[in-house]
């Protein structure tokens, strides 16, 4: 938990340095720029007979392919903590990807608001104290919607809510799950 704490706090202090390349209003979302950075993700899902909360950190680069239109791989670092409803809790490590296409609506003018609509798929590995739960988990679709807020034309805090459909979700062979949730961080954009 201290090394997520630590990830959020370089990611916050790095993101309000200014990298001084000049974007005129308009291009903040032009063809070629790059932007790094990262979301924190926290999710509480229940299934029919035990509940999991899951904690996840997910560093990113996005590359903008067309004006407005960028294409976003992600890392997925999650740690979750199960709670049945008799019996102890367990917990686990997971490790996967998820790509996510995304689309900005930047407006003429100096709006330093930007919302945006994604969609992607991914998938998690486990490990720990899974037992027999350590299917793949395949997820499809990852969806959702948010904003962006450009602090500098390089640093932006943004938030996305989205809807999350897994199968084999927590590596549980033919288990089905949807979640719900909200992910927020912070990126800047290195060109």
């Amino acid at each position: 938990m201290k090394k997520v704490s630590l990830i959020i706090m370089i990611l916050l202090a790095v993101s309000f340095v200014p990298l001084n390349f000049a974007f005129s209003q308009g291009e903040k979302t032009a063809k070629g720029r790059i932007e790094l950075g990262g979301t924190v993700d926290f999710t509480r899902t229940s299934y029919e007979n035990f509940s999991s909360t899951d904690i996840s950190v997910l560093p990113g680069i996005g590359y903008f392919v067309i004006p407005k239109l960028s294409l976003e791989p992600k890392l997925l670092i999650s740690h979750t903590s199960y709670s049945p409803d008799e019996g102890e809790g367990i917990s686990a490590t997971h490790f996967g990807a998820i790509f996510h296409a995304v689309y900005h609506f930047e407006r003429a003018g100096e709006s330093k608001y930007v919302p945006f609509l994604f969609g992607g798929a991914g998938f998690v590995s486990h490990s720990g104290d899974v037992g027999d739960a350590d299917q793949m988990t395949m997820i499809l679709p990852d969806v959702g919607g948010g904003i962006k807020i450009f602090v500098t034309n390089d640093a932006v805090i943004r938030a996305a809510l989205y809807y999350q459909r897994a199968s084999n979700a927590g590596g549980v062979k033919d288990a089905d799950a949807s979640e719900f949730g909200l992910r927020a961080g912070v990126s800047i954009f290195v060109k």
